[in-house]
């Protein structure tokens, strides 16, 4: 009996485990919602203008683009961004910054990396967010709150079904006073943790962030997309 008031125990511990974790992760797209000073645009299928994905914007994306050089000793810089779009132009685009990484890639075949944060920068009425030509934009790695919110979950389930296995079925199940082990206590937990394990893997790997190539419209390959205001959609 107190064998099995343990077990309940221990998966009382992994679900409260999870269920914080969910509550976290829904107050902090509450918090990101409120602070929001964006829009949402849309990323629209080259082939297909019909198949549409809102940037909704509850959280930082990321955002890479390449800068061509001319100069006698670099080839090009390739930013990698964390953010959220400001304003969308015909040409360019505004792109308020959190994270930056650059890779500057030099003619002699070095490169030299370098990380800026601007997590904590505020924008006043004489400085503007990045101005991005489209055509130099090569990828949106994106994910909805929902997907989000799920790639969340499993993350957090996975850790504590494999703490659960490997760290407090044996610890629970030996006796340290004698030295013995019990080996159908031990299977029996163990058998929770590996299930819950089994489930959250695929809901972790199908909910990870995904990327879109960027392109123009002329392209016409389901592998592209390019951005439009939601106007411009709702509009036609």
């Amino acid at each position: 009996m107190k064998k099995i008031n343990i077990y309940k125990q221990v998966l009382l511990i992994v679900v409260s485990f999870c269920i914080s974790n969910i509550s976290f992760s829904q107050d902090l797209n509450k918090v990101e919602e409120v602070d929001s000073v964006f829009a949402n645009y849309l990323l629209v299928n080259s082939a297909n203008p019909q198949k549409i994905i809102e940037l909704k914007d509850n959280g930082p994306y990321n955002l890479a683009y390449i800068q061509k050089l001319t100069d006698s000793t670099r080839t090009e810089n390739i930013f990698l961004l964390s953010g959220n779009i400001r304003y969308l132009n015909d040409n360019d685009l505004d792109f308020d910054i959190r994270n930056e990484a650059i890779e500057q890639n030099f003619k002699d075949g070095s490169i030299i990396s370098t990380q800026n944060d601007y997590s904590s920068f505020y924008y006043s009425k004489n400085q503007v967010p990045r101005k991005i030509n489209l055509g130099d934009i090569k990828y949106v790695n994106y994910s909805s709150p929902t997907r989000t919110l799920f790639h969340s979950i499993g993350i957090s389930t996975m850790f504590a079904s494999a703490a659960t296995t490997l760290v407090l079925a044996p610890l629970l199940n030996m006796n340290f006073k004698t030295g013995d082990f019990n080996g159908n206590g031990y299977v029996s937990l163990a058998t929770v943790g590996l299930a819950g394990f089994a489930v959250s893997v695929p809901i972790t790997l199908l909910t990870k962030i995904k990327r879109y190539n960027i392109a123009d419209k002329q392209k016409q390959d389901e592998e592209f997309w390019y951005f439009e205001k939601i106007e411009n959609i709702t509009n036609e």
